[in-house]
């Protein structure tokens, strides 16, 4: 059983690992943005990566972990006790052995580090053994279970290691090497891994030497097929780099034969300390490769202007817009005649509610405390089925000319930011309508010309009880009382009758220019309103979309910058 380190080993992540932190910490922020905004699989793979990619990382690059597995029968357990150079795991002949993964720790003096028992426990190996060997200090030389075992504990081990190791080296027999358990399950689902992946055809004893190279030469061709790149021949020692490919040995267990080079290609990785680097970032490649697909070449930018317009108007339709402009409009007219109008029938225009402050939007009257208290609900009706059909056909149309050619995920995430404050749309219209500033102050000439309203309707007044006094003595047969004319019509007639006239003159006047401002007063109502329906739903719609698409856009920039 392995114990806890008693100290962190330093985190060190060799040769080439400057570009590879760079990348994960790209990954780590995809990671924590990818929940929702990519598909599941897509997601949970990123996570994990990142997660996994962090672990290996704070145990360094000291150690380079190489995990031999193959098929029942293969013979890697064999071959993992000639590259030990002893007897550490026990071989079968018929049924498999190796009921969980051990390790063949490889050191200078023969003592375990803390960094290496750290490591082994990350790895979850409780069985390992030291082998003290200078030339290859430094490897930990793992020995899995039989990936195509009948346990299925077996497999999900060899599942597990696979995501940990550093380098594979897949050991197959001359008559199990096409097997397609092995490349579909492995092999061609970790092709992007190939310059990490070995390949040893074990056995080779037991062919004849042109057997034994047209079977190297047939498993290099299902080697290509499943996607990997062979690695040029030559010297097995030396580590060409990125885009090496994978390395094919001939190798047999039993004899020593080619278990040397196998060797020598072990001692430089670990010497080169690389290994880990390539692992992840192969990993990261491969993390890259998906998120691009799911994320495509579409990068999503801020809603358009004419969405947020249109979305505007519906809402004003929604909230009564046209109803309230109308009752402005009408408010003026009534209002315009009872300060303007002719005085005898300004009483008239009293019998008719005013249309403001039946709609509980009358603010004439209110103070600058009120106006800072909280805005009341007005007395608007609810939206119509038909404004409510306008305000969603309003936001499907906002999404879809936001939302096009982005991947469907993400047309989800936007049709969700865009309805996650939709119940709060109608209260939110209906206090911004209460709250705006409609146009109803009084035109200073209502009040000059009510002066004037009332001048005349006093003149007539005079006229009209001058008349009535003449009437009186001309009935009681008095003297009669001298009466100033203006050329033939008497003073009190022209009091009368002019005052009549012109007020009933000015009146039709003062009415047409009172519409005239009516219409003027209805435009910038509507403007006033649709500014604060247009607000409201830049608040509690476009903004929450806007977010969204600012994080998705990250998204994309950061994958673009991870796949660079």
């Amino acid at each position: 059983m392995i114990a806890p380190a008693s100290s962190s080993p330093a985190v060190s992540v060799g040769r080439g690992g400057e570009r590879l932190l760079e990348r994960l910490d790209l990954l780590g922020e995809i990671a924590a943005l990818a929940e929702g905004r990519l598909p599941p699989d897509v997601a949970v793979r990123t996570a994990a990566t990142a997660k996994r990619a962090g672990e290996r990382l704070e145990h360094g690059a000291t150690h380079t972990v190489v995990a031999l597995a193959g098929a029942t029968g293969s013979g890697k357990s064999s071959m993992f006790n000639a590259l030990a150079g002893s007897d550490l795991a026990t071989v079968g002949v018929r049924r498999p052995t190796t009921a969980s993964t051990q390790a063949a720790v490889f050191t200078a003096d023969g003592t375990l580090g803390a960094d290496a028992a750290g490591l082994l426990d990350w790895l979850g190996v409780r069985r390992y053994a030291v082998v003290i060997e200078p030339a290859l200090a430094g490897l930990v030389l793992l020995d899995l279970p039989d990936h195509d075992s009948t346990s299925a504990g077996h497999r999900q081990e060899v599942d597990r290691m696979v995501h940990v190791v550093d380098v594979f080296i897949w050991v197959v027999d001359p008559q199990k090497y096409a097997d397609a358990a092995l490349h579909e399950g492995y092999l061609r689902r970790f092709a992007g891994h190939a310059d990490v992946t070995l390949v040893a055809l074990n056995h080779v004893d037991t062919l004849p030497t042109d057997a034994r190279r047209a079977a190297l030469e047939d498993l290099g061709r299902l080697l290509t097929a499943d996607g990997l790149t062979i690695a040029r021949p030559g010297l097995l020692g030396k580590i060409t780099g990125k885009g090496a490919g994978v390395r094919l040995f001939g190798v047999s267990a039993r004899t020593g034969e080619g278990i040397d080079d196998l060797r020598g290609e072990l001692g430089a990785r670990v010497g080169e300390r690389r290994a880990l680097v390539a692992r992840l970032d192969a990993d990261v490649d491969w993390i890259a490769d998906d998120l691009e697909f799911a994320i495509g070449s579409v990068k999503p930018g801020p809603v358009p202007v004419a969405a947020t317009r249109q979305l505007g108007a519906a809402l004003a339709s929604a909230g009564g817009v046209d109803g309230v402009v109308d009752a402005v409009a009408d408010a003026h007219r009534i209002r315009g005649r009872q300060a303007a109008g002719w005085p005898p029938t300004r009483w008239l225009t009293r019998l008719r509610p005013d249309p403001l402050r039946r709609l509980g939007l009358d603010r004439r009257r209110e103070s600058n405390a009120t106006e800072a208290a909280a805005v009341p609900r007005t007395s608007l009706p609810p939206p119509s089925p038909i404004a409510a059909a306008g305000v969603s056909s309003a936001i499907r149309r906002l999404v879809d000319d936001t939302a096009e050619g982005l991947p469907p995920v993400w047309r989800r995430r936007i049709v969700q930011a865009a309805d996650a404050r939709r119940g709060d749309l109608d209260d939110a219209i209906d206090r911004a309508v209460g709250a705006a500033r409609l146009p109803t102050e009084q035109p200073r000439w209502w009040r000059a010309l009510g002066a004037v309203q009332r001048v005349l309707a006093g003149v007539l007044v005079v006229g009209l009880l001058w008349l009535v006094v003449l009437g009186v003595v001309a009935w009681l047969r008095l003297p009669g009382l001298p009466t100033p004319r203006l050329g033939e019509v008497p003073w009190p007639t022209v009091l009368a009758v002019g005052g009549a006239v012109l007020g009933v003159l000015l009146a039709i006047a003062a009415r047409w220019a009172t519409a005239v401002g009516a219409r003027g007063r209805a435009g910038r109502a509507r403007r006033t309103l649709v500014d604060a329906t247009t607000e409201v739903g830049e608040r509690l719609v476009v903004q929450p979309v806007d977010e969204e698409l600012r994080t998705l856009a990250k998204l994309h920039t950061l994958s673009g910058r991870l796949h660079s």
